[in-house]
């Protein structure tokens, strides 16, 4: 996430500890797609990653998401030997309609991975144009 984004959350979802919860970052997502003009009735390029502490763990993750229609790739995460402890990256994309529904569900099943498999959801990403 870039800095000036973090800055943004913090401002607009500031708690107490300073910290943004992972529904409020994806509310506000979603916020900023359709202020950059996202039809959001369309479905659209959506991906996701998820940091994963062994290659068995990594390969189990993108078998789970394989099979639930994501096109996966698995590989080292940038600057692995600095990442631990999740040094492996299962790269999900989908074509989603982002709505309330959708993003939950998909918050939900990559945080199970991410539990599941002693890891971390790091989060999403969509492009406004599809």
């Amino acid at each position: 996430m870039e800095p000036l984004i973090f800055w943004v959350f913090r401002r607009l979802f500031k708690r107490n500890d300073g910290r943004v919860t992972k529904s409020e970052a994806d509310r506000f997502i979603v916020q900023q797609l359709r202020a950059q003009g996202a039809d959001m009735d369309r479905p659209r390029e959506v991906n996701h990653y998820l940091y994963l502490p062994s290659a068995e763990a990594s390969r189990a993750a993108a078998e789970a998401l394989r099979q639930q229609g994501y096109s996966v790739q698995e590989q080292p995460a940038a600057n692995a030997d600095q990442k631990p402890p999740n040094p492996f990256l299962v790269l999900a994309t989908s074509e989603t309609v982002l709505n309330p529904f959708a993003v939950q569900q998909f918050r939900e099943l990559f945080e199970r991975l991410a539990s599941t498999h002693a890891g971390e959801y790091d989060g999403w990403e969509a492009a406004a144009k599809p």
